[in-house]
């Protein structure tokens, strides 16, 4: 396997002679594998690197033992260490996101941290071919355009994944036939999280039941897509000059120009438009895109709002996007059907919601963090009544606050707790009709709570922009 990741370093030119790396170690395989593959890679191709482990605060003992074993690595081998330590849900809490977001934004914070601290310029990160196949069917049902169907670059930024080109089960035969070991992370198997999931069951039936080898059909088809997609930037930045203008205001696109491309660089357009706002477009999806060009077919003054805080709207022959702090509520509902991820009507924000669990399947700790948790919540199934709703609020709402459905109405409870007037209306709910399940940065109702006779549990998270 060094001879196949040393061609893939080389191809795709991630590391120079000369290179200063820092590899985030967690002490699990993957992790693990890229360090001793760096350490006998590093002489030939004239590189140092230097480990970094950020404990998260989570797994008591377990995560102890992860970062002991990450440091008595690296003091085996005499390479530089350095540990952060956070207590992420605290922090998640603290900036209305979840814990998976928050821990992957700190570990990123702490590996920036060490970079400039030891003046290096690269960050080395073990994705692999399997994580690969995952982000692009994670963002293929997200309804993603080209850029997420092309999942993971090899090189992106200061990053660099050397084992995109490796699959699961050649890293553990790595690491068993040298008699290597590593830690295991059991959080890695629990259903509730979206990309456990299809880790750990879309993925292994596509291998059952479709193809054992569609981890790297996915994987080399994500690589495709990422040279076609490379290919369509560079049209895009000539179209570019022609398309748009800018000001203080935002970016303007000029229809009759426009019109004149091909769709695909329409939509790249508009996508080099929320980079130029600083909005990034991470959060945009084919749906946002055919939003910003139907602007093109109606009438002036027409407006919609994207993820991330960015405004289109149409001004006779033109398109003005500008960036705005965030969206003006809008009195629309989200219809929450079945599990999956919903986007919130103002777009600041997406509902995830799980598939319904045998209650015995969910960790204690989590239904025991139920009321400590502001973004994440879990409810008994099995009392909904009707089909759930992202809204802000109606005459008529309420809550239940005891065993003995005592019921307080949302505009009491709202007094109560003091807030203010000018707030009230921009909070988003998740209603079953007129009951409300959950008042979202506030409490859940009563008549949901996770009780002894509960028998099937659904896991709601907002995740904010």
């Amino acid at each position: 396997m060094e001879k196949k990741v040393r061609e893939f370093i080389i191809e795709n030119k991630l590391i120079e002679p000369g290179d200063r790396i820092v590899l985030g170690l967690s002490g699990g395989a993957d992790s693990v594998c890229l360090f001793f593959l760096l350490l006998a890679l590093r002489e030939e191709l004239g590189f140092t690197f230097f480990c970094v482990h950020v404990h998260h605060g989570l797994r008591g003992e377990e995560a102890d033992g992860d970062e002991q074993y990450a440091r008595q690595l690296c003091e085996r081998y005499n390479i530089s260490y350095s540990s952060f330590f956070y207590k992420v849900e605290e922090e998640a809490g603290k900036q209305g996101c979840s814990t998976e977001e928050m821990g992957r934004l700190l570990r990123y914070q702490c590996f920036e941290k060490v970079l400039n601290e030891k003046n290096c310029n690269k960050i080395a990160v073990a994705h692999h071919m399997a994580d690969q196949a995952e982000t692009v069917l994670y963002h293929l049902c997200r309804g993603s355009g080209l850029a997420g169907l092309a999942g993971m670059r090899p090189l992106s930024g200061n990053r660099i994944r050397p084992l995109l080109c490796v699959r699961k089960e050649e890293i553990l035969q790595y690491l068993i036939g040298r008699g290597i070991g590593w830690r295991e992370d059991y959080t890695n198997e629990e259903l509730m999280y979206t990309r456990n999931r299809i880790r750990g069951r879309v993925i292994p039936c596509l291998e059952e039941m479709i193809n054992p080898a569609s981890v790297e059909h996915i994987a080399s088809c994500a690589a495709i897509l990422a040279e076609t997609e490379r290919y369509i930037e560079k049209q895009a930045e000539a179209a570019w000059e022609v398309c748009t203008e800018t000001d203080d205001r935002g970016v303007m696109l000029r229809l009759a120009e426009l019109k004149q491309q091909d769709i695909v660089i329409q939509k790249q357009l508009i996508f080099m438009a929320a980079d130029t706002l600083g909005k990034g477009r991470k959060d945009l999806q084919a749906v946002h895109l055919d939003m910003v060009l139907q602007l093109g077919e109606g009438r002036s003054g027409r407006e919609v709002w994207l993820p991330g805080g960015i405004r289109a709207v149409r001004e006779y022959e033109r398109i003005m996007l500008t960036g705005c702090t965030a969206n003006p509520v809008e009195s629309g509902a989200v219809d929450v059907y079945e599990k999956g991820e919903f986007e919130l009507p103002d777009g600041s924000g997406t509902l995830i919601l799980s598939a319904p669990f045998p209650v015995e399947q969910i960790p204690r700790k989590e239904i025991d963090k139920n009321e400590e948790n502001i973004y994440t919540k879990w409810f008994d199934y099995d009392k909904i009544k009707d089909t759930l709703q992202l809204r802000t609020r109606r005459e008529g709402d309420y809550l239940e606050f005891s065993d003995k459905n005592l019921r307080k109405k949302l505009k009491s409870y709202m007094i109560d707790s003091k807030i203010p007037r000018e707030q009230r209306e921009q909070i988003w709910l998740l209603a079953d009709g007129s009951h409300i399940l959950w008042v979202i940065g506030y409490r859940i109702s009563e008549g949901y709570k996770i009780k002894k006779d509960t028998r099937r549990a659904i896991r709601a998270e907002i995740k904010w922009r």
